[in-house]
């Protein structure tokens, strides 16, 4: 799924019609508060899940104009869907096109069929796994909502009361002052007596500026953290070598950082011409629509002109030659249907002639009579009429000879005519049956497409020759291959940095806390002789077991991947536990190495000490440092499934820049696969945008 844009009218601050775009990969929507951020967030969200439950929201601009509506546009596969609501009618509405049409059919008008539909057609899951997993608001964060704890045991008593000996105008420590008269143990001031057996109090912590009602020093044992002051000093020194350490760290990273902006100010310079390649290749693709006009000759316009009138002429050319074939035809058959010369009754009489007179002739030299001489004068006619018969004969074969000829002669021409207006119109004839036309208007108009393509392929030939020229492409490809190579080279160096855990604010403060602590000690001379001994001897610590702190942001969201998966959750952590190490050391700068799961309670280790500590005890940002590792990590199998859009509400405010930095590149990576639209104050994330929209322009 990727969102299109999302139109809003008289929704809170946005009175007027306003669009906002969004592209594939990593959008950024920025802007200070008040600007409108969360109320997009939310205005998405209650279109995607109409149905979902949630307080009461008012969404009428607080202007009070006539409408209140929103729509949100995205594209799955090759269809666009758009989800309309009317605010003050409370009336949504879904409707879907394939992208090659105009106009969008309305799906359903009703809620639950509409959170039917984008459930089973988007494969959209429901609202809180959603939320669980590609949705998120600085208000959800673990450091914000907490940990769930469970029980907690009793804390134990001392063990031991304290031993040190008491100081001037005080008993034993712990125990209070102890005036003359008093009785012991108890408290008292001049003119005062405490009761009789009043108990001891052991020693407390004092008020700022104000020591304990203790022995000197328990302000200095109430935050021991069970070193000795003779590793206290070693760690000092550690502590302070790391320091340095993170300093020359920092230069190689404030000189790496330096050199990464150069090579994107150079990709930024080089995105021009990559967005003419991207524009060409999809002109490439469309052209390889029209590949049929490829290589025609000049003169196709006026061939394709004259097409519909070739056909014409050569109809009509056809036509007159079928009707004169016709004709030769009709008389060859007339021809052909005549009588055979012998069996014309002419024929017949000039024979019987023939005959009598050959009789007569005959019939008088025998029989000696001469009147027969008269009848052998019929030899005569008979021959003329023989004469006639035979004439007819011929004169009709050579009749019939002569039509056959000339309808020989018309099929041919016929023939001739027809493969010459072929070969005119043959090229206009294959371009229709290439491209499905139906007519030559129809192929008027794809050819006029195809050579607005070319014209526009060879524009961008040009334009992007006279940018190369123009910031000196062969320059500056070498200018960038030298800082990789740079950058490549401080990389390399940092690596030998890896496992410095705490970051340099923190390390100052340790470093001042333990200077600090090794200062009152000095004046209160714990660190010479045995006092530090006594000191910790006297101590009975009270320590407090949590049993089995679980987390709730780890079982919401591991729980929602083993809905949309169906898988276990413990199937999954072991997928994902090397890659969720990865993100935690990068977006830690390798403060944390581990982190994992025992039971019901969350580990993590320090790379400087090697050693776990329970993740409630090391801060509220480093459980978000845990939430956002474990939801970036689960992302990378959940999205080959479920391709949903990354939506995040300013979640990232609470960390410093360097971690807002390696979030920026993090979300840059993940936009490869998911959408992400992040929705916050800081306009540094715009280094890694692929799009960004301020709300104040």
């Amino acid at each position: 799924m990727i969102f299109v844009d999302l139109v809003l009218q008289g929704i809170k601050k946005f009175v007027q019609s306003q669009k906002i775009p969004f592209k594939p990969g990593f959008n950024l929507i920025f802007g200070g508060n008040g600007s409108g951020k969360s109320i997009l967030f939310e205005c998405i969200l209650e279109l995607l899940f109409p149905t979902r439950p949630q307080k009461t929201m008012k969404w009428q601009s607080w202007e009070g104009v006539e409408h209140c509506r929103a729509g949100l546009t995205f594209k799955q596969g090759d269809y666009l869907y758009r989800i309309l609501k009317d605010f003050n009618q409370n009336r949504i509405s879904l409707s879907r096109k394939p992208l090659e049409q105009e106009k969008f059919e309305r799906l359903s008008t009703n809620p639950e069929e509409i959170s039917s539909i984008l459930s089973e057609e988007l494969n959209l899951p429901e609202f809180n796994d959603f939320k669980n997993l590609f949705l998120e608001n600085r208000l959800w964060l673990p450091s914000v909502q907490g940990l769930r704890s469970k029980t907690k045991s009793a804390p134990k008593e001392p063990t031991q009361p304290f031993s040190a000996p008491g100081y001037p105008g005080m008993s034993q420590p712990g125990y209070g002052y102890q005036m003359p008269g008093m009785m012991p143990g108890g408290m008292g001031a001049p003119g005062y007596m405490s009761g009789p057996g009043m108990p001891p109090y052991p020693g407390m912590p004092g008020m700022p500026g104000m020591p304990g009602m203790g022995m000197p020093g328990t302000e200095l044992l109430e935050e021991d953290d069970g070193l000795s002051w003779e590793d206290k000093e070693k760690r000092l020194e550690e502590l302070k070598q790391e320091l340095e350490r993170v300093k020359e760290m920092e230069e190689i990273q404030f000189e790496l950082d330096g050199y990464q902006g150069k090579i994107f100010e150079i990709e930024k310079e080089k995105e021009k011409v990559k967005k003419i390649d991207q524009e060409m290749e999809k002109l490439n693709k469309e052209l390889e629509k029209y590949r049929f006009f490829r290589n025609l000759p000049e003169n196709i316009d006026q061939r394709i002109a004259q097409y519909d009138s070739l056909q014409v002429n050569r109809a009509k050319e056809v036509e007159a030659l079928d009707f004169k074939l016709a004709d030769l035809d009709d008389e060859l058959r007339i021809l052909d249907a005549n009588p055979k010369f012998y069996q014309k009754g002419l024929f017949k009489g000039a024979i019987a002639l023939l005959i009598l007179g050959i009789l007569g002739f005959v019939l008088k030299g025998i029989l000696g009579i001469p009147a027969l001489r008269f009848v052998g004068f019929l030899l005569l006619p008979g021959l003329v009429m023989l004469f006639i018969v035979l004439w007819q004969f011929f004169s009709e074969q050579t009749k019939k000879a002569e039509l056959k000829d000339q309808i020989n002669q018309l099929e041919e021409q016929r023939r001739t005519t027809i493969k010459d207006y072929e070969v005119k119109g043959a090229i206009v004839k294959r371009l229709l049956e290439q491209t499905r036309c139906e007519n030559t208007e129809e192929l008027k108009e794809m050819l006029g497409t195809y050579r607005k393509l070319e014209a526009r392929k060879t524009e961008l030939n040009k334009k992007k020759k006279e940018l190369m020229i123009e910031m000196d492409w062969e320059k500056l490809t070498a200018q960038e291959k030298e800082l990789q190579a740079k950058v490549k080279e401080l990389e390399e160096k940092l690596k030998g940095f890896a496992g410095l855990g705490m970051d340099p604010n923190e390390l100052r403060r340790e470093i001042e806390r333990l200077e600090n602590s090794l200062e009152r000690a000095r004046k209160l001379g714990l660190i010479s002789g045995g006092a530090e001994a006594q000191a910790q001897e006297a101590v009975a610590p009270t320590t407090e077991t949590e049993e089995g702190i679980t987390v709730s942001f780890w079982e919401a969201v591991t729980g929602s991947a083993s809905r949309l998966l169906g898988r276990s959750e413990q199937e999954i952590y072991q997928q994902i536990s090397g890659r969720l190490n990865l993100y935690l050391q990068a977006l830690s700068n390798q403060r944390y190495q581990e982190v994992r799961k025992e039971g019901e309670e969350l580990l993590i280790r320090l790379g400087e000490l090697d050693r776990e500590f329970p993740v409630q005890e090391l801060g509220e940002s480093t459980l978000d440092l845990v939430y956002f590792s474990l939801k970036f990590a689960l992302l990378e199998i959940i999205s080959s499934r479920y391709n949903l859009p990354l939506l995040l509400d300013d979640p990232f405010g609470f960390f410093d820049q360097t971690r807002r930095s390696a979030i920026a590149k993090t979300l840059k990576r993940i936009s490869d696969k998911n959408q992400v639209i992040l929705f916050s104050a800081d306009k540094s994330f715009a280094s890694q945008a692929n799009h960004a929209l301020s709300l104040g322009e």
